[in-house]
């Protein structure tokens, strides 16, 4: 029976872990900040508290930022002291991709090996363990840890070497900000012309404009609702990753920089717990 350590049970990993207690072939224990939120995660599913003392195959990351994967994977916490000889780390964290391709290179050294896995798909895609992975690192680390993956992802592809990973889910977050931004104006375009939003739905959703976001998004978009979990404060973190990639390459992503722009000026309006579909506000706010 393979042991897993699992990080980071915020709103997305607290049901990935809760997919993997439900394989009765694995052995899945939890750790996160918050006592408080290891507790509620352990009333709901079957699973065991980190143990210092275990020795894990693979441990999973699902935390915030780079600051968050270094803290952790930092010596002083003695985390890699239970990892098993040429285990896996799994990091499921968007982060920047200098940081998966440092921490790949560094855990190399010591025999462990890291994959850069960032996940799309969003709260519910969690819940319903249908996720889209993208994987940087080396192929037999992948092959390894893939059935794992299969309890919470629906599309696992493996990119690359690592960063590409990483680099692949800023591609992804850039196609989301840019879609919305099409969206937002769509609707602004509708509600300044007193047309009905819902019959102009029904009449675009089957041809060349259908998208995820506007299949869930566009209804709750006019109805001002924007409480579908991926916080705009984590879209600013991912496309401010993004933004630095491209700007080491030399080009000027207008559509990106604009978004995230808005964006901010949205965080400093109080949205910054509401989803990224509230990008539509900065236009009912400040268009004139």
């Amino acid at each position: 029976m393979q042991k897993i350590l699992f990080i980071g049970l915020g709103r997305m990993g607290f049901s990935m872990a809760g997919h993997l207690s439900n394989n009765k072939n694995l052995s899945v224990f939890v750790h996160n900040r918050s006592k408080e939120k290891t507790a509620s995660w352990l009333k709901k599913h079957k699973g065991n508290i980190h143990n210092e003392n275990a020795k894990y195959d693979f441990i999973i990351l699902c935390v915030g930022k780079d600051e968050d994967v270094l803290e952790n994977l930092h010596p002083k916490n003695g985390l890699l002291n239970c990892l098993n000889a040429n285990g896996v780390i799994v990091d499921h964290t968007t982060t920047s991709a200098e940081l998966s391709k440092k921490i790949s290179a560094d855990l190399q050294k010591i025999n462990f090996n890291y994959l850069d896995a960032p996940v799309s798909g969003g709260e519910s895609g969690a819940i319903n363990g249908k996720l889209s992975c993208m994987i940087g690192g080396d192929n037999d680390s992948f092959l390894r840890s893939e059935s794992i993956l299969k309890n919470y992802c629906n599309n696992i592809i493996h990119i690359g070497k690592s960063g590409s990973g990483q680099i692949s889910k800023m591609a992804n977050q850039l196609c989301i900000a840019g879609t919305l931004a099409g969206l937002s104006e769509a609707i602004y375009l509708l509600e300044k012309s007193e047309i009905n939003a819902q019959k102009v739905f029904q009449a675009i959703r089957g041809g060349a404009a259908q998208s995820w976001q506007l299949d869930n998004r566009f209804e709750t978009m006019v109805e001002g609702k924007f409480d579908f979990g991926f916080a705009i404060e984590h879209m600013i973190k991912d496309l401010t990753y993004a933004l630095e990639e491209i700007n080491k390459q030399g080009w000027n992503p207008k559509i990106g920089n604009l978004v995230v722009e808005n964006y901010k000026k949205l965080l400093r309006e109080g949205c910054s717990q509401k989803d990224t579909s509230v990008l539509i506000e900065n236009y009912r706010d400040n268009v004139k």
